[in-house]
């Protein structure tokens, strides 16, 4: 009888110990090119298929992959050594020529969003079967870490099925390979056997696009994923008093901020028609600082998920100046700023008002833009700053639109004031892309899209970026920060975002706090 019963449970067994292991994310991969598109859970997703030369470490520590290790030649030469008997998913070794090439393609191509991190490179190439040397135009002295975005791709795949064909079935060095892919919905990946490094506890992967909080969470309860990452804080009770997942949180980089036009005086779309624009002043920007009530703000939006930021940077990064401080919450002074601008209730109902270019006057109306799905609670804290904003006698609303919508208006400047959010490691890649003015070359200020300049930020940063002892390059940062942040208000700083995920028991795994989420740093528990 035993026998018979063991043989029925058989095929129930091997099905489940077949079970893939599922994670659901806030949104998918819009690409699997990996040299295309730099957000977070893209290059999550994509992570599991490619490699880099150098990866950081959940501390912030840079530290190989590929590579064996890197040598600087001088100022603008590199010499880097390769991983010997790496090999793609389709068997083939990894050679100095595909990584010379992968470094390129992704400091070249004309669509790569790599060139942030990469764009200083203008020269790599194959010295041997396992070392190429890498030219900058200008000194970077932190290569190695900005290699972190060069993911190693097969040159010889690449130019047989061309960039279409090659998205659609991507080969790399990772510890999974790829099965399928439904763009905006899933991705079904399988632990490669030839894989270099240890293999991953979890033989087959499923990623899956929940945008929803809540249906997020109510898959992981039904047990239809494993980890379901950012679990919004009203949800963690709900999690924690369900028996069969908890709740696992980390400190993040991540800062949720505030940005507002820094460019048009008159024809700022989210102010009157004809308004004047009154932010180009650094006062008027301060006073919007000191009218939001950060604190609030985290205790009961965030649930105490998050912590108030002092600055762009975090506490982890380098170049992080202790002396920066918030302006204090204070809406009385705030409103006696804008009033002593100019902008006061010249009809005593209340409103401030905002001049405009033919004379009259007009109320002090804002709108507020943020997503609505892609930070923790993004659509209630912009309500939040609207009602905030309300208090000291500006007409704030809010438009809180889907990121698919949001960021493409962002960019092109259809905004006065908007909610965003900028996780990264690499606090020199912070600075040229959120910090120094636009360069007509893409290099600079990619991001910058309030157009904030400040000619002494520009010549700090680009100092920085080329200074290779890490004292002084820490000192050029922190006073870079100053200017920005305190004399300037650049950007207005809110939190810093823990990096939450709710995790089925029996599975051990630590969030990251640059928000990737790997299967392959999934382990069973024991």
């Amino acid at each position: 009888m035993r026998r018979w019963l063991a043989v029925l449970l058989l095929p129930l067994a091997l099905g489940y110990a077949q079970k893939p292991l599922v994670i659901a994310y806030q949104g998918g991969a819009v690409t699997l090119d990996p040299h295309m598109r730099n957000e977070t859970t893209t290059l999550s997703w994509q992570h599991h298929i490619f490699e880099t030369p150098f990866f950081y470490t959940p501390d912030g520590k840079v530290v190989p992959v590929l590579a064996e290790k890197i040598e600087m030649v001088d100022p603008n030469t590199w010499r880097l050594y390769l991983k010997k008997g790496v090999r793609f998913h389709d068997g083939s070794e990894m050679t100095a020529e595909d990584v010379a090439f992968s470094i390129l393609r992704a400091a070249t191509h004309k669509k790569s969003q790599m060139k942030g991190y990469v764009g200083k490179v203008v020269a790599a190439e194959a010295l041997d079967r396992y070392t190429v040397r890498i030219q900058t135009k200008v000194p970077d002295p932190l290569l190695p870490a900005h290699l972190d975005h060069a993911a190693v791709i097969p040159k010889a795949y690449l130019e047989k099925v061309g960039e279409e064909g090659f998205n659609k079935h991507p080969i790399g060095t990772g510890p999974y390979k790829f099965v399928s892919w439904l763009n905006g919905d899933h991705l079904n990946l399988e632990a490669f056997d030839g894989y270099w490094g240890p293999q991953p506890a979890f033989k087959k992967v499923k990623l899956v696009n929940i945008p929803n909080g809540a249906t997020r969470v109510a898959a992981l309860l039904s047990g239809e994923v494993d980890i379901a990452e950012k679990v919004l804080p009203q949800d963690f009770p709900r999690v924690e008093r369900s028996g069969v997942a908890d709740v696992r949180q980390t400190p993040g980089v991540r800062v949720i901020y505030v940005a507002l036009d820094y460019w048009r005086a008159y024809g700022s779309e989210g102010l009157p028609k004809g308004a004047k624009n009154p932010f180009l002043d650094p006062r008027a920007r301060k006073a919007i600082y000191m009218a939001i009530d950060e604190d609030a703000i985290v205790k009961r939006i965030m649930g105490g998920a998050a912590t108030a930021a002092q600055q762009f940077l975090a506490p982890i990064h380098e170049g992080y100046n202790p002396e920066i401080r918030r302006f204090p919450y204070d809406p009385k002074a705030a409103r006696k700023i804008l009033e002593d601008l100019g902008y006061g209730d010249t009809d005593g109902d209340g409103w401030l008002e905002l001049p405009t270019k033919d004379g009259g006057r007009v109320p002090f109306a804002l709108r507020v833009d943020a997503p609505n799905d892609r930070y923790l609670n993004d659509a209630q804290i912009a309500q939040a700053l609207a009602n905030m904003l309300r208090r000291i006698g500006i007409k704030a609303s809010v438009n809180a639109v889907p990121k698919k919508v949001f960021f493409p208006n962002m960019t092109k400047g259809h905004f006065t004031m908007y909610m965003a959010g900028w996780g990264s490691m690499d606090s020199i890649n912070t600075l040229l892309s959120l910090f120094h003015s636009k360069d007509p070359s893409g290099l600079y200020g990619r991001f910058n899209r309030m157009r904030y300049k400040n000619p002494e930020v520009d010549r700090l940063i680009e100092q920085a970026a080329q200074t290779f002892d890490r004292q002084k390059r820490e000192a050029l940062i922190q006073k870079a920060m100053y200017i920005a942040m305190v004399q300037d208000v650049a950007y207005i700083p809110l939190h810093y975002e823990n990096v939450i995920a709710g995790v089925r028991k029996g599975l051990v795994f630590v969030p990251r706090p640059d928000e990737y989420l790997h299967a392959y740093e999934v382990k069973k528990a024991r």
